[in-house]
């Protein structure tokens, strides 16, 4: 049964600085509320071109209090953008709007993709109103896990693809350059292996990366977690590739009440349709089990 819904325009108190807002409000609303978190690149509450409405639409449908917000300086918010390593103030300010608009709740999902994930990993382990994640493609830039994942993925899709085969009959193709590419991208990963085998644990708040940050902010974060991942994703690829990598992660995410699910034919924003469709049914199904 589809559930009647309202979407609702609101401002939202941070640090005195006004975000905007949109709350999904359902006519029978279940106990826990989600809150999607909007990537941080040249993105606002809209999201992966309408992708974040019309998963609010739907999540909303099926009975759960929805808000999407645009962090400070993005989007119509006020202030000023800081990146997404430091978006914490912004997404606590969104889970206490919709806890204070919708009081019955017994706790908040977080749910977001690309750097949008990387934040809440980093975020909620500090908040014990979050019960539990929903990731895409998860943001773990660096030179070298870059590195790998091109040599690993890129290339093996770009020989693949028509256009390479059209550049290469018309001459338009350099070989010398692309081969010094990819030296280049080799010396990169093999820098960070040599990096990662030779690197010591330090506190939280002293990890000189925002992707060991990650890692020990979920660590620390107890409860369970989805994880979508799309085949044609290279970001996705490059965060297997870092887990491929690092003991650590693979510890961690082994320790983890996880579900992760692959959708091989799907495009890093779960684009199509039939993704967008197929993406939702599986975070209800996770979702209903909570």
């Amino acid at each position: 049964m589809t559930i009647k819904t309202q979407e609702i325009p609101l401002l939202i108190d941070c640090e005195g600085v006004a975000q905007i807002g949109i709350f999904h409000r359902p006519e029978q609303a279940r106990n826990i509320g989600i809150v999607v978190v909007v990537a941080g690149g040249p993105q606002y509450r809209v999201g992966c071109a309408r992708q974040i409405i019309l998963w609010s639409r739907r999540l909303a449908s099926d009975g759960y209090p929805v808000l999407r917000f645009d962090y400070r300086g993005f989007g119509d918010s006020a202030g000023e953008f800081v990146g997404f390593e430091g978006v914490n103030a912004d997404i606590a300010s969104a889970v206490d709007k919709l806890m204070a608009l919708m009081p019955d709740l017994t706790s908040v999902v977080l749910w977001g993709e690309c750097n949008a994930a990387s934040a809440m990993m980093m975020y909620a382990w500090r908040d014990k109103r979050v019960s539990g994640l929903v990731m895409q493609n998860p943001w773990v830039r660096n030179e070298a896990t870059q590195a790998r994942m091109y040599i690993k993925h890129y290339y093996l899709m770009r020989i693949m693809q028509k256009s390479f085969w059209l550049k290469l009959l018309n001459l338009q193709f350099n070989p010398l350059v692309s081969m010094t590419s990819l030296v280049d991208l080799w010396r990169n990963a093999k820098l960070f292996e040599a990096v990662q085998e030779s690197r010591v644990r330090q506190e939280f708040e002293s990890l000189p990366s925002y992707q060991e940050k990650m890692c020990e902010g979920l660590a620390k974060f107890p409860g369970p977690v989805l994880l979508l991942m799309s085949g044609y994703s290279l970001i996705g690829k490059e965060f297997d590739e870092l887990v491929s990598l690092s003991a650590r992660w693979r510890a961690v995410l082994a320790a983890k009440a996880l579900t992760r699910i692959d959708m091989p034919d799907a495009d890093h924003t779960f684009s199509r349709s039939q993704d967008r469709e197929k993406l939702v049914n599986h975070a209800l199904t996770w979702l209903n089990q909570r």
